[in-house]
């Protein structure tokens, strides 16, 4: 598509990541004129660690097989490579993907669906008119009833439409890792979660189809991240006999500091709304998860059914969770090698976090229930092997 051209649309879309991209499709299935704009050339590489649980699977309610790269049916969950349990799970408890695939995949869905996309159009201005909002962009302006902000941590148009300090963040660091036949083979259908992978995070192994995506992360950032993933590296026999590696840096959006979402004609929705989560770090799910009710507040309101609007809709569904998870990160990872050994090797406790990744557990369950569990998971030796996962 070479220019907008005079179509005043019913919804624009900035961003085409997993938010951006399934509320493009959720919203031109309705019938309305939907554009989807992304300032890269599409397929474009994305810096993630690719772990998609089941529960956002769910959400997306089509077959992914041909962007999956492992389906993971299991974890080794650790602390230092020490004192390994092993956690299998059937059905699986998510899978891993590429994000440059997997979000090729959403577009293509949500042009099926009648979006028009536009890749390859950097937004340079936006502004809120009463009841509509005009992009400018380097191919022309798009007028539109609504604009969806789905453009990342980084978002341009949060940044000219509510401020740039709207949203904190905390950095994380990744690789990718080369290592032999076998040590792929070893690692299999399970990731790896480390509890001590790094001084108040955790560490992960994310098997591919042709290497291992390794990272770190905390809820409180830190310094030196490249020296905490080289030491995680080293931790493990199979990681430091490697063919080749590659780093990669990205960040994790966890608060909205001003629990602002809509400005007018304006929404934001996914990292570009500060909606990860503080626990695993994790955002795709409440990605998804943001463009469902947006895509539910939009068409409410052009029905007869009264409004809930997204704002609400937030706070009733996604915001509790996200605090929730913030809490639960405090206590996980406060004393870590302690929390390890009588929390998450307890057999309970673990099947309530292995119940976040396949939703069967939300967030303020799994505290809940964490917590008031404290006195017997405090009196119980946790049974662990001495292990090493590899």
């Amino acid at each position: 598509m070479s220019s907008p051209g005079s179509t005043t649309y019913d919804a624009l879309v900035v961003g085409a990541g997993p938010a951006g991209a399934h509320l493009a499709y959720l919203l031109a299935r309705t019938g309305r004129r939907v554009a989807l704009i992304d300032k890269q050339r599409f397929p474009r590489e994305k810096v993630c660690g690719g772990g998609l649980t089941r529960k956002a699977v769910a959400l997306l309610g089509f077959d992914i097989d041909p962007v999956v790269h492992r389906w993971i049916r299991g974890a080794y969950l650790t602390f230092q490579n020490r004192g390994t349990i092993v956690k299998d799970m059937n059905p699986a408890a998510g899978c891993t993907v590429l994000r440059e695939e997997f979000d090729h995949a959403l577009v293509a869905r949500a042009c099926d669906a009648g979006t028009q996309f536009f890749d390859g159009t950097t937004l340079l201005d936006v502004e809120a008119m009463g009841e509509c909002a005009v992009a400018t962009t380097r191919r022309g302006e798009f007028r539109t009833r609504r604009l969806f902000a789905a453009d990342g941590v980084g978002s341009t148009v949060r940044a000219k439409i509510f401020g740039k300090h709207t949203v904190s963040y905390v950095p994380a660091l990744e690789a990718l890792i080369e290592v032999s036949d076998s040590a792929m083979e070893r690692y299999g259908d399970r990731a790896v979660f480390d509890f001590g992978g790094m001084p108040r995070g955790y560490g992960w192994i994310f098997p591919k189809r042709g290497h291992l995506n390794v990272g770190v992360y905390s809820p409180y950032g830190g310094d030196h991240l490249r020296g905490h993933l080289d030491r995680f590296i080293d931790r493990y026999p199979a990681l430091r006999r490697r063919r080749e590696i590659e780093y990669r840096g990205f960040a994790i959006p966890l608060r909205n500091e001003a629990a602002t979402f809509e400005r007018g004609p304006v929404t934001l929705v996914g990292d570009a709304a500060g909606l990860a989560e503080s626990l695993f770090g994790e955002g795709i799910y409440f990605a998804l998860k943001s463009a469902v009710l947006a895509a539910q507040a939009e068409i409410e309101r052009d029905s007869y059914a009264i409004p809930f609007g997204y704002t609400a809709l937030l706070k009733r569904d996604l915001l509790p969770e996200l605090r929730a998870a913030a809490w639960l990160a405090r206590i996980l990872f406060a004393f870590q090698a302690f929390t390890f050994r009588h929390i998450v090797c307890n057999e309970h406790v673990n099947d309530l976090f292995a119940g976040l990744i396949t939703g069967e557990t939300g967030y303020r369950e799994c505290f809940r229930k964490t917590a008031l569990a404290a006195p017997r998971w405090l009196m119980r030796s946790a049974q662990v092997s001495d292990i090493a996962t590899a």
